[in-house]
């Protein structure tokens, strides 16, 4: 006897039918195909098998030895056939996968805690990688396929072969220690940057608007107190007496409303931050990402 070569997969699903059902008729029903033509396959099989897989029993079937074995691992493999079929549907439906996110500090911390906790109520199997970076190391993250989608406080540039939509509006608030004699008070912007700032690092969206909006009113900019690489520092190191900053109301408002820092009012200086989504642009989403997308775009509590 020669070894099998290749294996007749339809002709295999066709007698996997007949060993379940014990019947060529009710096989030929399931698989919507004539009596005949299931004998003719089961007939194949066997041949290419070069074993008797089936005898007669009276108007049923019986499997022989070989036959059993057979059915054996036909039932395993389309068992497993379904479950792919399951679980791709489900991969297409958006209902499983990864959700690669990179993001900048400000939506990372204040909006996608709350977007993925209701996104995932309805997508329980997600699973959620999130990457936290500034405006250019999250752009670069989606140019390196590393991430999917990203978001980006203040807008970030734009970039070629990148889409971008605006998830929600913030808004840029000028902040100093609580006891500042310019707390709560009305001032121009050349005042405000004489004031020794807390800075974000470079490449942050908010240290980009400081700096355009110095150079839009031909002022230089302010002289940094410090350096700091995150929200929750800037806010801090302003609430213990190292300088201003230029915040996203997002992030300051709960320390305002503790009276740990205040509000300076800029006259003429309305700094609106729109937080927006970026993906690669002519590029499909995945399905978990495309699910996700839709979910924000979608939102009603304009937060």
């Amino acid at each position: 006897m020669g070894q099998v070569k290749e294996m007749n997969l339809y002709a295999l699903k066709v007698f996997h039918h007949v060993a379940r059902n014990g019947s060529v008729t009710r096989a030929a029903d399931e698989l919507r195909i004539s009596q005949p033509a299931v004998t003719m396959h089961v007939r194949n099989l066997s041949q290419e098998l070069e074993l008797t897989l089936l005898a007669p029993k009276g108007r049923g079937i019986l499997l022989t030895e070989a036959g059993e074995r057979v059915a054996g691992h036909a039932a395993r493999l389309f068992a497993l056939e379904q479950d792919i079929k399951r679980d791709l549907d489900r991969y297409r439906s958006g209902q499983n996968g990864v959700l690669r996110i990179a993001a900048t500090s400000l939506p990372a911390n204040f909006l996608l805690p709350k977007w993925l906790s209701n996104y995932q109520l309805e997508h329980p199997a997600v699973e959620v990688k999130m990457l936290t970076h500034n405006a250019q190391e999250a752009v670069d993250c989606l140019i390196l396929n590393k991430a999917d989608i990203a978001f980006i406080g203040g807008g970030g540039e734009q970039a070629a072969g990148l889409a971008h939509q605006i998830a929600c509006q913030d808004e840029l608030w000028f902040i100093v220690p609580a006891k500042h004699p310019y707390a709560e008070s009305s001032i121009s912007l050349a005042e405000m940057v004489q004031e020794r700032f807390v800075m974000r690092e470079s490449g942050s969206a908010v240290l980009a608007r400081l700096l355009a909006l110095c150079k839009v009113n031909g002022l230089m900019p302010p002289t940094a107190a410090l350096v700091v690489n995150g929200i929750n520092e800037t806010v801090a190191s302003v609430a213990a007496g190292l300088g201003a900053a230029l915040v996203s109301s997002l992030e300051a408002a709960t320390a305002v409303a503790r009276g740990e820092v205040a509000r300076v009012m800029v006259r003429d200086v309305t700094l609106l931050n729109p937080i927006v989504m970026v993906t690669r642009e002519n590029e499909p989403l995945p399905p978990v990402a495309q699910a996700f997308a839709e979910h924000v775009a979608g939102r009603g509590d304009g937060n």
